[in-house]
Formats: structure tokens, sequence, C-alpha cells
């Protein structure tokens, strides 16, 4: 399955609904402006040389929050992404596999929380 035309990112039970702006070189970016933020998500592929050893495909998607400043507050951005790095003679289910299976540690527990507040 390819990304569609719109991809929404939900934040707060706030559907943020962003239009792809651009696409080519096996990367699409998305966009959404607001009067009070703009979001942008990016979403990357390349292909890694490495000399003398097997070479490594490369996946990024990167999320990214522009909050315009006010007459009080400063301009704020937030951003978080993801990077998967597979060797290319690894077969794709047992990289989805092992993303999916991090993703989901990620996602359990108290990890998001921990991070934030500089735990380790």
């Amino acid at each position: 399955m390819a990304f569609g035309a719109t991809l929404t990112v939900t934040i707060n039970a706030v559907a943020i609904i962003m239009n792809r702006i651009n696409q080519d070189s096996y990367g699409s970016e998305y966009f959404l402006h607001t009067a009070l933020s703009d979001y942008r998500v990016k979403i990357r592929h390349t292909k890694e040389p490495v000399k003398g050893v097997v070479g490594v495909d490369r996946h990024n998607i990167e999320f990214t929050q522009t909050i315009f400043a006010t007459l009080t507050v400063p301009q704020i951005v937030r951003q978080v992404y993801l990077v998967g790095r597979f060797q290319t003679n690894d077969d794709y289910t047992s990289d989805f596999q092992f993303m999916d299976g991090f993703f989901s540690y990620v996602r359990g527990g108290t990890v998001e929380t921990d991070l934030i507040n500089w735990m380790s």
C-alpha cells in the first residue's frame, strides 16, 4: 500500500489532515497551514552506499509542527522522526517485524513519558 494524497495524524483527538505537496526521488512531503501553526511530514527512502559491505536501504519519516510566534509567546518547533536502516540482502518480512516490535515497545508503558522526562 502506498501513501495517499493526504496523510492524517491525530493529536489530542484532533485530526491533522495534510495534503501531499511534493513527490519525487523516492520521497513525499505533506503539509497543512493553519492560523496557529504549520504541520509537515516528509517521507524519504535512500540507498546508502557502503564500500566492501552489503548496501543499506534507509527509510525515514519526519513530522514537524511549527507554532507561530505571538506577541507573548515565541515560535516553537516540535519534531519527531523515525529511521529504519536495513541491509539490502535482508528480507522485508523480518525488517517489518523488527521495526514493528520496536515501535510497539516505544508505544507501550511509559517509554514516551520517560524519554521526554530525560530518563535513561
